[in-house]
C-alpha cells in the first residue's frame, strides 16, 4: 500500500475501496432480492458479512454471518455462480471485528476470532498460538 493506493480506497466503489473494505471489515454478499436482515444496531441490511472461511458453503445461510436471532432472515437459496470459496492454505489466520458470542470457538482448522464484544460486557479473548498449522479450541484464553 502506498500513498496512491490510499488516496483511492477513499472512492467508494473502486477496486482499492473493495480491498479495503474487504480486508477491514470483512467479504460481503448481497442478499437476494427481497431478502434482508436488522443488525445489531437495529439498521436494516441487504448485504451481509460471510463466512468466508467455510470450505464447502452451497447456500447464503450457509454464509451469512448474523446473530442466531436473525438467521431466519437469510433465504437457504443457493449462492450465486460467482461465489467461489478459496481454501486457506498456509499459516492460521486470526480476526478480529466479528462480534462473535458465547464460547470461544474455532471457525475452521485455519481460521480464529478472538473478537468477543469485549467493548460490550463480553471477554476479551485471546488465542495462544504455538507454531501449530491446525488450530486448536483449547488455546482460547479469556478473561472477563
Amino acid at each position: 500500500m502506498d500513498e496512491r493506493f490510499l488516496l483511492d480506497a477513499y472512492a467508494k466503489g473502486s477496486p482499492e475501496w473493495e480491498a479495503m473494505e474487504g480486508l477491514t471489515k470483512g467479504l460481503e454478499v448481497r442478499l437476494p432480492e427481497g431478502h434482508s436482515f436488522i443488525d445489531h444496531s437495529g439498521v436494516e441490511r441487504h448485504e451481509v458479512r460471510t463466512k468466508w472461511w467455510h470450505e464447502n458453503p452451497s447456500s447464503y445461510r450457509d454464509i451469512a454471518l448474523v446473530g442466531q436471532e436473525q438467521n431466519h432472515r437469510i433465504p437457504d437459496h443457493p449462492l450465486p455462480a460467482d461465489y467461489v470459496p478459496l481454501p486457506i492454505d498456509g499459516a492460521p489466520v486470526f480476526v478480529g471485528h466479528y462480534w462473535m458470542s458465547g464460547q470461544p470457538a474455532l471457525q475452521s482448522s485455519k481460521v480464529v476470532c478472538v473478537d468477543y464484544s469485549a467493548a460490550k460486557d463480553g471477554p476479551l479473548v485471546a488465542y495462544r498460538w504455538d507454531g501449530e498449522q491446525a488450530l486448536v479450541a483449547r488455546n482460547f484464553v479469556a478473561a472477563g
